[in-house]
């Protein structure tokens, strides 16, 4: 039980990392079907959740189609550059820290611990900022950067839907009238995977809308993984720290010892 919760932990970063000013909410008059592509990238990298520092707790539910576990996770993050989360079963059980260059993880059961250089794993996925990825997943924007590239318009008589047109296809469902993403869905053709993630329950917490439930599936053939997220404690303060000390005797993993 202890050891399938801490690889439900690890899984649950790494499909995040597969998938992967002050603002005020924007209101549209413009019916769905005249406002202009540009118009709807530019209101939507508006809306998004701006942050120096981010703090808050997740309940996070996990179901692979034969078992459902959960388990309690403190989040810390800063802005694009770093991710830390905490594990805890009544007293934290495991650790992981991720900056856009290695990943450091360590569990109390098995007294393992990982410290990897992942900047060649991400060439080869074709990421370059795994952080940026993952906090983009986590808190509602889209996964690539919709200020780079080909964008196409699908026509839908309920969202703005644009389309990623080269690289990775990215498609995004946004909220004609605050402009917030309700879901957007990723294909990852190197392993025929597709992830969908749906935000919902937004809440203003200082000069943010955040999401507070978020629902992610990954389809990979006829295997079925959800992911059930559910925040609460965001706070946004100036300074944050990232504690990461590995415990003495613990032994050093791969990635691909905790995997198999």
């Amino acid at each position: 039980m202890r050891s399938r919760l801490i690889k439900i932990f690890v899984v649950f970063v790494f499909l995040l990392m597969q998938a992967c000013s002050t603002k005020k909410q924007i209101t549209s008059s413009v019916p769905i079907n005249l406002i202009e592509t540009s118009e709807i990238i530019k209101n939507t990298r508006k809306s998004g959740v701006n942050f120096k520092n981010l703090r808050n707790r997740v309940k996070v539910e996990y179901s692979d189609g034969k078992s459902t576990q959960s388990i309690i996770l403190s989040l810390r993050a800063s802005e694009d550059e770093n991710l830390w989360i905490s594990a805890s079963m009544i007293v934290p059980i495991a650790k992981i820290f991720i900056d856009n260059e290695k990943i450091i993880f360590y569990e109390k059961f098995q007294k393992t611990y990982i410290d990897q250089d992942i900047t060649q794993i991400m060439r080869l996925i074709g990421v370059k900022k795994p952080v940026k990825l993952i906090q983009n997943l986590l808190f509602g924007k889209p996964l690539l950067d919709i200020n780079r590239g080909e964008w196409s318009r699908i026509e839908n008589s309920n969202f703005y839907v644009l389309q990623s047109s080269s690289g990775l296809q990215n498609t995004i469902f946004i909220n004609p009238e605050n402009y917030q993403l309700q879901q957007q869905r990723l294909y990852l053709p190197f392993i025929s995977s597709l992830v969908t993630i749906d935000y919902g329950n937004f809440k203003r917490i200082d000069d943010n809308i955040v999401p507070t439930s978020v629902r992610i599936s990954s389809i990979r053939g006829n295997n079925i993984v959800s992911i059930n997220l559910d925040y609460s404690q965001y706070d946004f303060p100036e300074n944050l720290t990232f504690p990461m000390d590995i415990p003495d005797g613990y032994k050093l993993k791969t990635l691909d010892e905790i995997f198999n």
